[in-house]
């Protein structure tokens, strides 16, 4: 009788013993899933919407992603003035750079935007195409081009990733520049900590109810003597009146100061002959010269030349020249320019067109409206 007592005790003291065991022994693995789901209730995201859906990514990227490079700092995100969102991690050192740019596009499909970018390389250019693959689980399309040397390299998907009964398409573009390393191996684990953390929604009737409200209360002052645009970069100023500082070499029946939003500039028009010539003036989105002309070259419209150097009066920077002849034989004969202008010991890199329509290809005084309009500019830096 005293060696059952004595057996059940024993018992009971062994799984007592089990169960303090068991609960010492959860894994750690346990542990770090926890405070990862904690991390991501804490994290800050930042987003960017059109019409129909809302795209989310986190603030900071640096806890999905970790450039391989040693000395390269935070990759944390920021909102640019054309709603796309910009990744950007930097060697201060050796110059060496990596960023992303992420945006929403109103094409259908990845496909027919990879198209429209393949119609521009022609049949002999096989290697610079978007080709289609599985991208993270997302149909896509994907381009990996060299922008000029080895040392700059453009990694970019088309995806394509639905929301409810709609699909949405992301572009998702990388860039690595001054590598001397010449080494890509972050390029793709980039992309995959972006579209593996990113997020869209549709976007509710509620909030597009608000926005049309904001745009009618939006009030032009037409009695202003100046026109203003603005942008998160920098204010841009000039008379309303063209004719108070130039004198067109030719009469036009109508002359008249542009404000919209960012953009200013005039339009001069008349009837007989028919002519008009329209001038715009606004800050490019682009941090760096080399971006802004990059990207232009890389997304040609038809008729459209790739920007050269040049220099308009003091105004040193590039220009583009596109000519476009329409059905009712007029044509547009426009030159567009990226300039730095300077601001105090600072610069400010301007996007810059003007355009001639008319049934003619007489382009005399062009560039001079376009000048006279610069030297009358005032920008102030934000």
């Amino acid at each position: 009788m005293n060696g059952n007592k004595l057996l059940t005790s024993f018992l009971v003291l062994g799984m007592a013993l089990s169960l303090v065991a068991c609960s010492n022994d959860k894994p750690e693995s346990k542990k770090e899933e926890a405070k990862v789901a904690e991390k991501k209730k804490e994290e800050k995201r930042m987003d960017t919407q059109d019409r129909t859906a809302k795209l989310s990514v986190p603030k900071d990227l640096s806890p999905y992603f970790t450039s391989s490079r040693e000395g390269v700092g935070k990759m944390e995100g920021m909102l640019k003035d054309n709603g796309s969102i910009v990744y950007k991690c930097l060697n201060e050192e050796n110059k060496y750079e990596l960023n992303a740019e992420i945006k929403l596009l109103s094409s259908s499909s990845a496909e027919k935007s990879a198209d429209l970018q393949n119609s521009m390389y022609g049949e002999n250019d096989e290697d610079k195409k978007y080709k289609p693959c599985t991208f993270e689980g997302f149909d896509a399309y994907s381009q990996t081009i060299n922008l000029g040397t080895v040392e700059n390299t453009r990694f970019h998907y088309y995806v394509d990733y639905p929301v409810e009964d709609i699909n949405k398409v992301v572009s998702i573009e990388i860039n690595q520049k001054n590598d001397k390393e010449k080494d890509t191996s972050d390029l793709e684990p980039f992309a995959k900590a972006i579209v593996k953390n990113m997020k869209l929604e549709m976007v509710k009737e509620e909030k597009k109810e608000e926005v049309k409200k904001e745009v009618k209360e939006e009030k032009k002052d037409e009695n202003s003597k100046e026109i203003v645009g603005e942008s998160s970069r920098a204010k841009l100023i000039l008379p309303r009146d063209l004719t108070s500082f130039y004198t067109p070499s030719e009469k036009y029946d109508t002359i008249k100061g542009n404000q919209d939003k960012g953009n200013i500039g005039y339009t001069l028009s008349r009837k007989d002959p028919d002519r008009s010539i329209y001038v715009n003036i606004c800050t490019d989105s682009s941090d760096t010269f080399e971006e802004a002309i990059v990207f232009h070259n890389e997304h040609l419209s038809k008729g459209e030349e790739p920007f050269t150097e040049y220099t308009l009066g003091e105004y040193s920077g590039y220009r583009s020249m596109s000519y476009t002849n329409y059905w009712n034989s007029a044509n547009d004969t426009t030159y567009r320019y990226k300039l730095n202008y300077p601001v105090g010991d600072k610069n400010v890199i301007l996007s810059c067109s003007v355009t001639l329509r008319d049934n003619s290809d007489d382009t005399t005084g062009l560039e001079d409206v376009m000048l006279a309009t610069l030297q009358q500019l005032k920008v102030e830096i934000k």
